[in-house]
C-alpha cells in the first residue's frame, strides 16, 4: 500500500484491518482500540512512510513503543489512526456526555457512521480528504541542532525570548511570534506542520473516552475511581509538579524559569500521557502553553478552519491566500461561523468559562458547524460551568483579530490547566517565553 492509496475520500470505503506481526500480540493495522483497554488511542500506520522508522514494539500493544515511530532527525512520534465517536444525548442509546469510539475502519464510509449516530473527527480531514490517521508529536518540540523535534527531555522551544532558544534560533529563522511556528514545524521536512487545535481536541476527547471506561490504574495510570481527577496530569503548580498529583516531579529545563519542564520528563511518565500508558502522547496539561491553530477571528466574526485546507501547505503570516490569518487567508481557508459559537462571545465580553455540564457538552452532529464546532472542543452553550470530567478546565473567551489559539496552560496555571484548556485571548504577531507547540503530519 502506497501512502496515497492509504487516503480515504469521504465516502470511500476505507482498506479493512488487517493482523500484522507473527505474534497473537500484534496489532491491528490502524485500529484505536478498545476506550480503557491496552494500547487504546494510538495504533499501527497503514503504511511506514519514507524518514520513518518502526521502534522495537511499535506493532505489539502490550509494549511502551506501540504505535510509536521515529524520524529521521529523531523525533518520536506517536500515529493516531481515523476514528469515529458517537457523543451521548440522552435519546441515541447513550446517556448525556457519554461517548463511544470506534475505528474508522468498522464503518463502509463517513456517511455510514453518521447513519449510525458516529461522526469521523475532524481532526482527520485534510486537503478534502479524510486521513487515515495523524502523526503527533510524543514531546514538545525542542532545538535540535536547528530542527524542531520531538525528543524526551528536551528543553520546550518558545515563540520569544526570556526562558532558552526561540524560534529563530531554528534553521531558516522562523518569525519569534506565534504564526512563526507553522515554519518552525517545517524545519523537520515539508509536511510536518504546528499541530491544530483540532488534533489537540482529538486527543482531549480519547483522554475523555479513555477515563469514562477504564476501571483501574492498570491502563490507564491517571486513573481515578472517585471521579475528580480523572484525566492526564502535567506540569502546572509552579514547582515541576501536578496540583491534582502530589507524586508528580518533573524536571527543569534549567532557566530562569525553574518551574518549566523538560519534555516529557515526568517520573512517572505514564500519568502524564493522552491514554495514561507509556505509548501514549506527553505533555497535553500544563508544562508551556501551545499553539494550536484553526479558529481565528477578525475581531468581529468567529472562523473555523475549512476540511479543504491542507495544513502543510499553510504559512503564518496576514497577507497571501496561504496564511492562516489576515483577510486574504480567512477567505481562502476558513468557514464564517459567526459572531458567536456555543459559548463564545455569547455574551459580548470578554470572560472565562469552565469546560463541563450536566448538560449535553458537545454537538452530537456529523458534519456542518456544529460538528467543527466539537472538533475543536468547543462546547454547546450550555456545556460549560466546569465539571470533574473535564478536568475544569477554563476557556479565556475572547475575540480579538488575528485570534490565535493556545491549548493546554503553562507550568503555573494550576486546576485551570488540562488537556481541553483552550485560551482565545492571544494574537499572531505577539510572542512569549511561555508559549511553544509540538508538531504533527499527515500521510
Amino acid at each position: 500500500m502506497t501512502a496515497r492509496s492509504s487516503i480515504w475520500l469521504p465516502g470511500a470505503a476505507p482498506p479493512p484491518a488487517v493482523t500484522i506481526g507473527g505474534s497473537g500480540r500484534s496489532g491491528l493495522v490502524n485500529n484505536i482500540g478498545i476506550p480503557g483497554a491496552q494500547g487504546f488511542g494510538v495504533g499501527v500506520c497503514p503504511v511506514t512512510p519514507s524518514g520513518y522508522t518502526r521502534l522495537y514494539g511499535t506493532t505489539d500493544p502490550v509494549s511502551d513503543n506501540y504505535g510509536n515511530y521515529q524520524y529521521a532527525d529523531g523525533s518520536i512520534v506517536v500515529w493516531v489512526p481515523a476514528f469515529c465517536y458517537k457523543w451521548g444525548t440522552g435519546a441515541n442509546d447513550l446517556a448525556i456526555n457519554a461517548i463511544d469510539i470506534k475505528p474508522y475502519s468498522a464503518f463502509g464510509s463517513a456517511s455510514a457512521a453518521a447513519a449510525l449516530g458516529y461522526a469521523v473527527h475532524r481532526a482527520f480531514y485534510d486537503g478534502g480528504a479524510i486521513q487515515p490517521g495523524f502523526f503527533v508529536d510524543k514531546y514538545l518540540a525542542s532545538n535540535n541542532g536547528g530542527i524542531a523535534s520531538s525528543l524526551k527531555n528536551g528543553i520546550p522551544i518558545a515563540s520569544g525570548a526570556g526562558r532558552g532558544t526561540v524560534f529563530s534560533d531554528l534553521n531558516g529563522a522562523p518569525a519569534n511570534n506565534y504564526g512563526g511556528a507553522l515554519a518552525a514545524a517545517r524545519t523537520r521536512g515539508a509536511n510536518f506542520f504546528c499541530c491544530t487545535r483540532f488534533i489537540q481536541a482529538a486527543l482531549a476527547l480519547l483522554s475523555y473516552a479513555h477515563a469514562r471506561a477504564a476501571t483501574s490504574s492498570a491502563y490507564c495510570a491517571w486513573y481515578d475511581a472517585a471521579g475528580v481527577t480523572n484525566f492526564p496530569k502535567g506540569a502546572n503548580n509552579n514547582a515541576l509538579g501536578d496540583t491534582n498529583d502530589a507524586a508528580i516531579l518533573y524536571v527543569s529545563d534549567g532557566s530562569a524559569y525553574p518551574a518549566c519542564p523538560k519534555t516529557g520528563s515526568a517520573n512517572l511518565f505514564s500519568r502524564t500521557t493522552h491514554n495514561g500508558q507509556n505509548s501514549g502522547v506527553c505533555d497535553l496539561n500544563g508544562c508551556i502553553w501551545q499553539i494550536t491553530p484553526g479558529l481565528t477571528s477578525n475581531g468581529t466574526n468567529l472562523y473555523a478552519l475549512k476540511t479543504s485546507a491542507q495544513m502543510k501547505s499553510l504559512t503564518g503570516s496576514n497577507a497571501g491566500a496561504t496564511d492562516l490569518w489576515g483577510a486574504t487567508g480567512i477567505a481562502a481557508n476558513y468557514d464564517d461561523v459567526g459572531t458567536t459559537w456555543g459559548p463564545l462571545w455569547a455574551t459580548g465580553a470578554n470572560r472565562t468559562v469552565a469546560f463541563g455540564n450536566a448538560a449535553q457538552v458537545f454537538a452530537e452532529d456529523a458534519s456542518g458547524a456544529p460538528w467543527a464546532q466539537a472538533g475543536l472542543g468547543v462546547p454547546l452553550v450550555g456545556g460549560v460551568g466546569g465539571t470533574n470530567l473535564f478536568g475544569n478546565d477554563l476557556i479565556w473567551d475572547y475575540k480579538p483579530n488575528e485570534m490565535c489559539p493556545l491549548s493546554a496552560a503553562h507550568w503555573s496555571y494550576g486546576a485551570s490547566a488540562g488537556v481541553w484548556t483552550l485560551s482565545l485571548y492571544d494574537v499572531r504577531g505577539i510572542s512569549s517565553y511561555v508559549v511553544g507547540f509540538r508538531s504533527a503530519s499527515y500521510l
